[in-house]
Parts: C-alpha cells; sequence; structure tokens
C-alpha cells in the first residue's frame, strides 16, 4: 500500500465535491484523463474502489466516503499550515456552507454578496436543503459549517445558538384575517407541513404534543416554495417562521397569522464538526454568517426574531 500524494487527495476530493470527473477537472483545469490517471493511482495504492462510475457521473464508495472525511481534514490542515508560515495575506479557500431552505430566502444572497465582494480569494459552496440533510453533510465533511435549527451541540457537532424564531400560520389572505390564533385552533385545521423527518416537523409536532394536541396534516411537503404557494391558495394552511416567506411579492403574500397561547419558537445556530475547530477561510466565512444574521435581525428584516447571547 503506497501512500497518497497530496495532488490526488485533491483530485479526489474535488471528484467527489463535484459528483463529475469532467467537472472537477474543468475547475481544477487540468484534462480529465490525468485527473482519472492519478484518482486511479490513489485507488490502486490504497486497493480500495473509491469512486463509483455512473451515468450521471461519480459518487464515492462506502471506502470512499470513509477516505472523504480524512482527506477534508488532510487539506484543510495543510492550507492551515500554509497561512500559518506565509504569514497575513488575502484569504484563500473553499468553503463549503449549508443553509435551511428558509434560511437561505433571506440570508443566502446577503451573505454570498459580501464573501465575493470583500474577500475573492474565497470560493463559496452553497448547499440549501433540510436541516438533517445538512447535519449529515457535516458529519460526512462535506460541508465545512452549517446553520441548523438547534439549541444544543450532540455527538460530533458543536453548536452555537445565535437567534430564536417565532413560528406562525400561513394561510390565505384575506381582510377578515385575525391577528392570532390559539393552538388548539390551529390543531383543527388541515396543514401542509414537511415530512417527519425534518427538524421544522419534529419540533412543531412537539410544541403541540405538550398541550395534548396533534395536527391535522393532509400532505407531507418537502418543499418550501410549494408549501407557501398552497397556503396562500387556501388550500391548506403551513406553519413557517416569518423569514420563511422572505422574498414573497406583496401581492403573492400569504397571511401570516401569530400563534398564541402558546407561542412556538425554534433555534437557529451555527454548527460544525465537533472534531473540525474552524479555522481559516472556514472561521471568517462563520465569523460572516454570524455577523449577517445578527444584522438582518437589528434592521428588522427578519421578522419577530430574537438574537441569543453569543
Amino acid at each position: 500500500m503506497s501512500t497518497p500524494t497530496l495532488k490526488q487527495i485533491r483530485f479526489f476530493v474535488a471528484a467527489v465535491d463535484w459528483g463529475s470527473l469532467s467537472r472537477a477537472a474543468a475547475h481544477l483545469n487540468v484534462a480529465q484523463p490525468a485527473l482519472s490517471q492519478q484518482i486511479a493511482q490513489l485507488e490502486a495504492g490504497l486497493r480500495n474502489a473509491l469512486l463509483s462510475r455512473t451515468a450521471r457521473g461519480v459518487v464515492p464508495t462506502e471506502a470512499g466516503q470513509r477516505f472523504y472525511r480524512h482527506a477534508r481534514t488532510i487539506l484543510r490542515q495543510v492550507d492551515g499550515a500554509v497561512a500559518d508560515l506565509t504569514g497575513p495575506g488575502p484569504v484563500i479557500g473553499r468553503v463549503a456552507i449549508g443553509l435551511p431552505t428558509s434560511v437561505a430566502t433571506i440570508l443566502a444572497h446577503p451573505l454570498l454578496g459580501t464573501i465575493l465582494r470583500d474577500y475573492p480569494g474565497i470560493r463559496p459552496e452553497l448547499f440549501e436543503s433540510l436541516s438533517g440533510y445538512l447535519h449529515e453533510l457535516i458529519a460526512q465533511r462535506r460541508l465545512e459549517l452549517a446553520l441548523l435549527y438547534r439549541d444544543r451541540s450532540g455527538p460530533g457537532l458543536t453548536v452555537q445558538p445565535i437567534l430564536r424564531e417565532e413560528l406562525f400560520l400561513v394561510t390565505k389572505a384575506g381582510a377578515a384575517s385575525p391577528a392570532t390564533i390559539t393552538m388548539r385552533e390551529v390543531a383543527d385545521l388541515p396543514l401542509v407541513m414537511p415530512s417527519p423527518t425534518h427538524t421544522l416537523r419534529t419540533m412543531v409536532e412537539a410544541a403541540f404534543a405538550r398541550e395534548g394536541l396533534s395536527l391535522t396534516v393532509i400532505a407531507d411537503v418537502d418543499s418550501l416554495p410549494t408549501m407557501r404557494k398552497i397556503a396562500a391558495s387556501g388550500l391548506a394552511a403551513a406553519i413557517l417562521p416569518i423569514s420563511g416567506l422572505s422574498g414573497i411579492d406583496d401581492a403573492a403574500r400569504p397571511a401570516m397569522i401569530r400563534i398564541v397561547e402558546p407561542t412556538i419558537t425554534r433555534p437557529l445556530a451555527l454548527c460544525y464538526a465537533a472534531d473540525q475547530p474552524l479555522a481559516g477561510p472556514a472561521a471568517l466565512v462563520a465569523d460572516l454568517m454570524v455577523a449577517e444574521v445578527r444584522r438582518l435581525v437589528e434592521s428588522g428584516a427578519w421578522g419577530n426574531a430574537i438574537l441569543l447571547e453569543p
């Protein structure tokens, strides 16, 4: 078994990140045959197939997933060592960021704008998905950091709470829409909610269960835009934070009714792998994320959110 070279490791990580040998080669500015040869030599040296070739590209095998986690760590440490020896200078590197869809609607554009304008040496990779899936990507080392709906650290995950936001009933707009609605009244309404594996769903169900109530869910919908359209049409209601309606034109905006007796809130936190402290470009991007979230809350753009003490 031979020791992998740094080039082989970089080429393999790029192939996994891009899901395609051709796209990885284009990103690295190398010929695809050269990239394929380096990965083949890596697999031969490790005596394991690391990538599975499919009609749509490449995916890591089980062995490839294990090696990928180590490879990401190695590259991060090498980049950190170079930065430590070369001293202050432009921040350069790739940073994989995860945002839940409801957060991405309000945060993604200003965050990427700041990174691209002020730190051109950083190449952000934005993943928008369900909170639970983003947690898995952190565990697999596909993401350096993410914003997740959690309020405490868990096995393998460091959690730094940033804010707590209130959830509202989202329904068809009308002149007679009340300002508030009780949780007991909400329990009788037909709802569209994310699937049971989604953090929002489990959090809301737990809140209702504490009051001895259950939800009347008529459809599981893992799409924020679809949930918003269904709620706006009056076909069924949804339960979302104000941030989930960011970017909607006033004419298409559904009504948002405050749920009371009791209210429902959820936390949002900066999260990353517990055994991989943030450093270099990832640490900088983490600071930018937190600063941008705080700016949005303080300006009133992130309605009904309350900042938590660092």
